[in-house]
């Protein structure tokens, strides 16, 4: 399937998130070295494939970051206000686009149990139960819950509305949340995902047809297979536009990863803006990836199928290699 240059709350974090945020034990790819947080990644012609991948993985929304915004978070729908159920997807997965307004909001706390097993507590701070406003906030603490979905949630997750402009009822409207997590995981087919910091989202809706969601985060540290990577200064802007069929996309975005699997940390800003339609793979758009030494990695889009990586190794400001490949054979990149 091809990866979506979408934010990690609309197939849901673009972004969100991250290359080297996700990722599985066996993409080390060979690569030895490089704590999180501590030096600069060496780019060769030999690693910038996998660094790429890595970085691509982040601005276009897979990884660890994907594995858990596009989670359904089991919740159980019994055992206190049933309007509490559906909190977690609207936000996380759909961004209130895809789910009634309404239903964000409970009215009620308490624990109950899920439906295989564990349980799942819900502590709602809310000003008026009718509708939503600024400094609402929703605190889920799981406990293995596995609603048989084949998702098993456990840890904190804290949601708080900073922001609300609008007419949230027509759908037309400017929310602000910022998502805290605290030791929370994701296990799905006996693999584990986690990850500990906060997110601030921005939602605008208020020019249909034309979205905008605002993602960023200071520091948000994830682990998958025992692996921990670091997103820092992590920000990035999608704009959706569904007037066209597929739905036009566009992604600015910058951060500092830092990863074994790439030997260290790179930093990546938006050359220009990646371009994408419905679900392929960006057709236009440049990333600037900048690790050890000053050497650079430029990523550039070419169609929907091709992308070129110009590589310079010694930072002096000259492409010394130049590889060319379809989006397909840098996503496998290891």
């Amino acid at each position: 399937m091809k990866q979506r240059v979408r934010n990690i709350l609309t197939i849901a974090a673009g972004a969100v998130l991250i290359a080297a945020c996700g990722g599985s034990s066996d993409d080390a790819g060979g690569l030895t070295g490089g704590t999180p947080g501590s030096e600069p990644a060496t780019i060769t012609a030999q690693n910038a494939p996998v660094i790429a991948r890595a970085v691509a993985e982040v601005a276009m929304g897979q990884g660890i970051f994907s594995s858990i915004f596009t989670t359904d978070i089991p919740i159980a729908s019994s055992g206190f206000d049933a309007a509490v159920a559906p909190v977690a997807k609207p936000v996380l997965s759909a961004a209130m686009k895809t789910a009634a307004p309404t239903r964000l909001y409970a009215t009620s706390a308490g624990q109950a149990d899920c439906a295989v097993s564990g349980t799942v507590d819900a502590q709602v701070d809310i000003r008026d139960p009718a509708q939503p406003s600024v400094n609402d906030t929703f605190v889920f603490e799981f406990i293995n819950c596995d609603d048989g979905t084949g998702v098993v949630v456990d840890g904190g997750m804290t949601i708080t509305i900073t922001g609300l402009d609008g007419d949230v009822a027509s759908g037309n409207f400017v929310l602000g949340m910022q998502i805290g997590f605290s030791a929370f995981a994701v296990t799905e087919g006996g693999e584990t995902a986690s990850a500990e910091g906060t997110i601030s989202i921005t939602i605008d809706t208020s020019a249909p047809p034309v979205t905008r969601i605002a993602v960023s985060a200071t520091t948000l540290v994830t682990t998958s297979d025992g692996m921990e990577e670091v997103l820092t200064s992590f920000s990035v802007e999608i704009v959706e536009d569904a007037s066209t069929f597929p739905t036009t996309v566009t992604v600015e975005t910058s951060f500092t990863v830092s990863s074994p699997r790439i030997g260290g940390e790179v930093t990546v800003t938006t050359s220009l803006a990646l371009q994408s339609m419905g679900d392929g793979y960006p057709f236009a758009g440049e990333l600037h990836i900048e690790g050890a030494g000053n050497a650079v990695i430029v990523m550039i889009a070419l169609d929907a199928d091709t992308v070129r990586l110009q590589i310079d190794v010694d930072g002096d400001g000259a492409t010394d290699e130049t590889i060319d490949m379809t989006w397909d054979e840098l996503m496998a990149a290891a």
